[in-house]
């Protein structure tokens, strides 16, 4: 597959497979309860008053990195089914015209 495009099918679609495993991994991180605790334990510091607030935009950040991968891997998958596909056609028209009407 994918000779004709010289397009690694294999390689795209277990490109697509890793980066959505790290996109679920991603989206397993909660960090609001661990950042709220440094808060807590340092209640009279700059680092504790920012760390209370950091903990929800954190948590909106790893959410949109996980979606950004999961769309990255959504378009590796679809590049290697458009690969493959435009592959079948060029060999199947390149066959016509070497050998005639299939």
């Amino acid at each position: 597959m994918g000779e004709i495009l010289r397009a690694d099918l294999e390689a795209l679609r277990v490109m697509a497979a890793g980066v959505r495993g790290e996109a679920g991994t991603i989206s397993g991180i909660d960090p609001v309860d661990l950042v709220a605790s440094v808060g807590r334990a340092m209640p009279n510091s700059a680092i504790g008053s920012a760390a209370v607030g950091v903990g929800e935009p954190l948590l909106s950040a790893l959410h949109g990195m996980a979606e950004r991968l999961r769309g990255m891997a959504e378009a590796a998958e679809n590049g290697a089914t458009t690969y493959e596909n435009a592959d079948r056609v060029f060999a199947e028209q390149l066959e016509r015209y070497l050998h005639g009407p299939l």
